[in-house]
């Protein structure tokens, strides 16, 4: 049976950049052909001006280089998994952008968003365990310091790049009604407006550097700028639920909100709003 990795040399259709058509395989190596080719189209990711971040087909790819369709599919599965590429379904293959935009809306549902962008999140938990309470997160759950309440740790990846090392605390009344493998799976705003009615939120932002612990946690140089976001979220009677804090690498995330400029729209829409918007980054 013939190998169908065997054609010679790379063969672009259309408009062929000269420099791809340089990039050809080693059949003798012993390193895998697909192997091989995800270093190649990782250079050009790296070195390629591709118009609106759209990325070559795998037919595209099997006749630059000459290799199978399945080929080109492991190559482009691990391109995907470490976060430079993302697959969307009925569009194409793309370039990730180096930021992503997480919208703050009335649902903030950052785990959705990631998904649709072709980006999917996944959850290590790092820590989950019910503790008593410390002073400085009784004061924004509202209760007394002592109280058991729910602590996790967790750190949400989209492929091998980290997004955020989160800290949450849920209070003490549904600090039981969280499974450890409901954490490891989901949003938990998601988990909480199963169990009730949440009303709003109250975030604040700001850039800090990494330092040497923060740095670790985020894979990130000590010097690097990371975005820091605390936040409160209520329930329809007023009574926080949750509060905590996020980091994330300043150059993986981009916090995007609204905000009201009529005060009449305020008034009835006082918990989200549109009219304008703001987007708030922290650069390297």
């Amino acid at each position: 049976m013939s190998n169908p990795d065997r054609t010679q040399g790379p063969g672009r259709p259309g408009n062929a950049d000269p420099a791809v058509q340089e990039l050809g395989l080693d059949r003798d190596s012993a390193l895998p052909l697909y192997a091989q080719l995800k270093r190649r189209l990782q250079a050009i990711i790296q070195t390629e001006a591709l118009p609106g971040g759209r990325f070559y087909s795998d037919q595209e790819v099997g006749a630059m280089f000459g290799v199978s369709r399945y080929t080109v599919r492991q190559a482009i599965q691990e391109l995907v998994t470490q976060g430079l590429l993302r697959r969307v379904q009925g569009q194409g293959t793309f370039v990730n952008t180096e930021k992503f935009d997480e919208i703050f809306g009335p649902q903030m549902d950052f785990q959705n968003q990631w998904e649709k962008g072709g980006r999917p999140l996944t959850f290590s938990l790092r820590s989950f365990a019910i503790l008593p309470c410390p002073e400085s997160v009784a004061f924004h759950l509202g209760v007394s310091a002592g109280l058991d309440v729910l602590h996790i740790e967790r750190q949400r990846r989209s492929g091998d790049a980290t997004v955020s090392y989160d800290y949450r605390y849920i209070h003490p009344d549904l600090a039981g009604s969280i499974s450890e493998q409901e954490a490891t799976r989901h949003s938990l705003l998601d988990l909480l407006s199963r169990r009730v009615t949440l009303s709003h939120a109250q975030n604040s932002i700001e850039a800090v550097i990494a330092g040497s612990e923060l740095g670790t946690l985020l894979s990130v140089p000590p010097e690097s700028a990371v975005m820091v976001r605390e936040l409160i979220y209520f329930c329809k009677e007023g009574l926080p639920v949750m509060c905590g804090r996020s980091y994330s690498p300043g150059k993986s995330v981009r916090h995007t909100f609204s905000v009201a400029l009529s005060s009449a729209h305020f008034a009835s829409h006082p918990a989200n709003t549109l009219s304008g918007t703001l987007s708030t980054e922290v650069s390297d």
